[in-house]
């Protein structure tokens, strides 16, 4: 069985949480294991509502494992890689950010193997310096990747092996010196935090990371569909699009969507049922229905 895993974390992703979690239920049912993983700061005052659709939908309430070592400074998107580096007892885990919907029944069978972790192209270069990441790898003792991957957005451009971290389907069992892949990736992470002097940084170096773990350990990628982490920021519907996890980044987006956005609320109707459910509008209601958004978001922005 394969664990699905995101972070709940404040108002916000508690009413994307919501509807996330809604919509991974009415396609999928319980063909995967759920853990929604909660800061413990946040823990006791966790919305009462989301935690009884929690337990409607079978998805189970972890703390967000405390680092050993924090990071150089305070990292929110770093929150991925603790969670992901928690223990789970399933072959395999897939994270997924919050600020998704399942649009259609996962297909997650191509994506997994013993060594290597399932990925989509990032959309844009948004860390593009190729000196910075010649500097990183180099810290490591590895070369520059010769491989190339086209990424999905604007020119589809060719670039280094270079993955949005807002999907990731990776093995649970141990890669290298007794850990497992998300441990490797923490430690990866920690280092280049620290200890290597490459500017910006934040937000992507958990996408920075990523590619330089893989290589580091000897580990592959497998190339998911765009289908299975489809960013709808700064785009509109077009015909024939046929994600399977929406990705919206911001309520305004997902408002230029109006029959996916609908879709969310009817599969959270569903699910919860009618006691449970306008209980949840009520307390989230007001960032569902977010005015529509036409500026690009952050992962749209190119570095420097």
């Amino acid at each position: 069985m394969t664990t699905i895993f995101f972070i709940i974390d404040g108002y916000g992703l508690e009413a994307q949480a919501a509807l996330l979690i809604a919509s991974l239920v009415h396609h999928n049912h319980d063909r995967f294991r759920y853990i929604g993983y909660v800061a413990a700061r946040h823990q006791p005052d966790l919305n009462p509502e989301l935690a009884a659709l929690m337990r409607r939908c079978g998805v189970e309430i972890r703390i967000l494992p405390e680092p050993a070592k924090p990071w150089r400074k305070p990292y929110p998107h770093g929150n991925k890689i603790l969670a992901a580096a928690a223990h789970r007892d399933t072959s395999h885990s897939l994270f997924l950010d919050t600020d998704m919907l399942c649009t259609a029944p996962l297909d997650l069978i191509g994506l997994q193997s013993a060594n290597a972790v399932g990925v989509v192209p990032e959309g844009t270069r948004s860390y593009r310096d190729l000196t910075r990441w010649a500097r990183i790898y180099n810290h490591f003792g590895l070369a520059m990747p010769q491989d190339r991957i086209r990424l999905m957005r604007r020119w589809k451009a060719e670039f280094l092996p270079y993955f949005n971290a807002g999907m990731i389907c990776f093995p649970e069992a141990e890669i290298s010196d007794g850990k497992r892949f998300a441990e490797l990736w923490h430690d990866t992470a920690l280092i280049i935090d620290h200890e290597v002097p490459v500017a910006q940084k934040r937000p992507w170096l958990d996408q920075i990371s990523l590619p330089v773990t893989l290589k580091r350990f000897g580990m592959d990628y497998i190339l998911a569909d765009e289908r299975l982490n489809f960013s709808i920021s700064g785009r509109n519907p077009v015909g024939g699009d046929d994600p399977m996890m929406l990705h919206y980044h911001r309520w305004g987006y997902l408002a230029n969507w109006p029959d996916r956005q609908q879709a969310a609320f009817d599969q959270a109707r569903a699910v919860a049922g009618k006691g449970l459910y306008p209980r949840l509008e009520a307390r989230f209601g007001g960032l569902w229905r977010a005015a529509p958004l036409s500026a690009p978001s952050p992962d749209e922005t190119v570095a420097a």
